[in-house]
């Protein structure tokens, strides 16, 4: 629990401290906001993740989380761990890239050492090279949107009058099987992770994260085609506070490029402010053009991207 404490004083110093950088020092960076740090304090307090500090000086000058992935460990069939930050409160170039150098290597280091290390962070590059300095290599860049829930988007006419579809919510146990039916999961542009990962294994992580929300009761909204008698498309929201994270926005391959994806998240957001909701957040491909222009003509905004990176044992 003092770890935890530490920490949490930590990354709010390294919050306040980035407020007051310059550009782009504070364009490289996502605001961390107290939501965050309470949930990485809860993680760390609950042992599901394990704090690694760059050097014994108070307060710590940097910090890593080094968190396993019990469910990518499944589906990869090795172990698999992934590394949180790394948040540093140093802003010269060179002793970023060299503490980001240190912290990655002692989580390599950490008995039993790990066959897939994975780090999803931003786009310092300090960092970076830091990382490369430990064997990572980039797999990835992730555009991130948020911007508020906006009522003036939402559509005029009922949902129900869209030809031949419906908007339904799945109960017990038919989320699984209406996603059995959609097809494959998923087309998001991943086109960088090369030889670390096998073919499907978007496809197996996916899915697996799609049931993982069906089994908590998060939201979830399917498009219903009456006529086929099948699902057409799928959007699965996590809500926090008054924010809420897009997990999944999935369209069947014969149905895209005919307004059915934004049709349902104008539904999902009229849903959402329904219970206060005031802002969405969006996580996908920089190379999901498709998807990026989608969460632009909703009023979303981009903000700075974050860059994997893996490292598989040799």
């Amino acid at each position: 629990m003092a770890t935890a404490r530490i920490m949490a004083a930590t990354l709010t110093l390294l919050a306040r401290e980035e407020e007051s950088q310059p550009s782009p020092f504070s364009l490289w960076n996502q605001p961390l906001k107290a939501s965050y740090i309470r949930d990485a304090a809860l993680k760390v307090a609950s042992g599901l993740a394990q704090v690694l500090w760059v050097d014994d000086s108070y307060p710590a000058r940097g910090l890593l989380l080094r968190q396993e992935r019990p469910l990518e460990s499944i589906i990869l069939g090795h172990r698999s761990i992934r590394l949180l930050g790394p948040w540093l409160l140093e802003t010269d170039k060179a002793e970023r890239q060299r503490k980001t150098a240190i912290l990655a290597q002692k989580a390599l280091d950490l008995e039993p050492g790990p066959e897939f290390v994975a780090i999803k962070t931003v786009q310092d590059p300090a960092i970076i090279r830091g990382l490369g300095a430990a064997g990572f290599q980039v797999a990835d860049i992730s555009s991130r949107l948020s911007g508020p829930i906006d009522d003036s988007l939402w559509p005029e006419f009922p949902f129900t009058r869209k030809e031949g579809l419906s908007l339904k919510t799945p109960g017990s146990g038919e989320g699984e099987k209406w996603l059995s039916q959609l097809g494959d999961l998923f087309y998001d542009g991943h086109y960088l992770h090369g030889p670390y990962l096998p073919p499907d294994f978007s496809l197996k992580l996916w899915r697996a994260v799609c049931l993982s929300h069906f089994s908590q009761n998060q939201p979830a909204w399917f498009l219903w085609e009456e006529f086929g008698q099948r699902p057409v498309a799928l959007a699965l929201a996590k809500v926090t506070g008054g924010e809420a994270e897009l997990v999944v926005l999935h369209v069947a391959e014969d149905r895209r490029g005919q307004g059915l994806g934004r049709a349902l998240l104008l539904e999902m957001e009229r849903d959402l402010a329904k219970e206060s909701v005031k802002t969405l957040n969006v996580e996908t491909s920089a190379y999901n053009l498709p998807a990026l222009a989608l969460y632009q003509s909703l009023g979303l905004k981009p903000l700075a991207p974050l860059i994997t990176l893996h490292r598989q044992k040799a």
